[in-house]
């Protein structure tokens, strides 16, 4: 995946490379400026339960399926990964099927020290270090 990536950039030109370079800084400060007024935005932190082992194959075919396919399951976090923002997933709650079910929380740029103290306050008020998801039969199996 990273490969067809890599090999899609490189169809670019110079010009292209900089203009897509500028636009995408220039999404960054929009973004960053509309949250400003905000402590930090609270997402999902995905958008699908979490998928099972295999669903995302790195090694297909057709590797942009792939990253379009993991687009889907995690929508919330590419945006603030590609501004820069600091962000914490928080496994709150879990699913009827025993698995973390998490939110994001985003900062602002440079942000961490207040959101690692926001996590450590929700942590304690809803501690889930002691939680485990079931291990699924014959996953230990799988080598």
């Amino acid at each position: 995946m990273s490969w067809a990536i890599f090999s899609m950039a490189q169809k670019l030109n110079a010009v292209q490379g900089f203009a897509a370079t500028v636009q995408l800084q220039a999404f960054a400060r929009r973004l960053i400026a509309f949250l400003d007024p905000y402590d930090g935005l609270l997402t999902p932190a995905l958008a699908e339960r979490p998928l099972p082992v295999g669903t995302l194959d790195t090694a297909a075919a057709n590797p942009m399926s792939t990253f379009t396919r993991s687009g889907l399951f995690t929508p919330f976090t590419p945006v603030f990964n590609a501004s820069g923002q600091p962000g914490v997933s928080i496994p709150l709650y879990e699913g009827e099927d025993g698995l973390p079910l998490a939110v994001q929380i985003v900062g602002r740029p440079a942000g961490e020290g207040a959101l690692l103290a926001l996590a450590a306050q929700l942590e304690a008020a809803q501690p889930w270090a002691h939680r485990r998801a079931p291990i699924a039969e014959g996953a230990l199996d799988r080598g």
